[in-house]
């Protein structure tokens, strides 16, 4: 059976569904397409095919359902997710991107290749080596999201919100 595996917002599967039982609604877009240039968009979706995440679907995940039923999945880009709306921020990182969405701290991260190749092992901070810990040290003073001075529990919290964020 061909299906196609939906993950929760912690990047876990959620449900396997099987492919031929989906019924989708395809809307005319003959007129958007001749008013504007989506290939760009198309490409962009390419190069990061992971921007969009499931927020919600109908039946739930888990749900007994017979073979057939439809499901409905909404989804939402990431990069547009307010960072204020996102439960369990250290101090740390909600001050410093107050009123920011996603977007910016992943683009934060783009910038940086130590932080990106750190945040992307999504290896808890306690288990990282010395230049690991030092990186996410370094770019979070570098950003100004910490003072030089931080305890290593507050770079711990910063470490773990920016991995979660980075990839969502």
């Amino acid at each position: 059976m061909a299906g196609i595996t939906t993950y929760n917002l912690m990047g876990r599967p959620s449900a396997a569904i099987d492919a031929r039982a989906l019924k989708v609604a395809v809307r005319d877009t003959s007129e958007l397409q001749e008013k504007i240039d989506l290939s760009k968009y198309v490409d962009m979706e390419r190069v990061n095919p992971t921007r969009l995440v499931v927020v919600d679907q109908f039946p739930k995940a888990g749900e007994q359902v017979p073979a057939g039923t439809p499901v409905m999945l909404t989804f939402m880009s990431k990069d547009s997710i307010p960072v204020a709306d996102i439960a369990d921020l250290s101090e740390a990182v909600k001050g410093k991107y107050a009123g920011a969405d996603v977007k910016m701290i992943t683009d934060d991260v783009q910038s940086d290749v130590e932080i990106k190749k750190v945040l992307t092992d999504k290896t808890e901070y306690i288990e990282m080596s010395s230049t690991q810990k030092d990186a996410v040290r370094k770019y979070a003073v570098d950003k100004g999201i910490v003072e030089s001075d931080a305890s290593e529990e507050t770079i711990a919290a910063v470490h773990k919100d920016l991995t979660f964020i980075y990839n969502i």
